[in-house]
């Protein structure tokens, strides 16, 4: 019983990359801007913390670098202005 209960949960975690997959697909040919977006807000957010994670960089910045974090954040959000 044990057995097939691993085996079952094998089988879900293959199967989640390809899932992943489809469902990125699926978005992209319903709404390409949503995609698009997703990038745009991951590289953004990604830059900006690594700029907080460089020591030298961040005493330039202080503590106003989470800050710059949220600004980006609300600066790229998708449904910002739609009604």
């Amino acid at each position: 019983m044990k057995k097939l209960h691993i085996l079952n949960v094998l089988e879900k975690v293959k199967k989640f990359p390809k899932l992943i997959c489809k469902t990125i697909w699926r978005i992209g040919k319903e709404d390409p801007r949503r995609v698009i977006h997703s990038i745009k807000v991951g590289l953004s957010l990604t830059l900006v913390s690594l700029l907080y994670l460089m020591e030298p960089l961040f005493k330039g910045f202080g503590t106003n670098a989470i800050w710059a974090v949220m600004t980006v954040v609300v600066v790229l959000e998708f449904t910002a202005g739609n009604l």
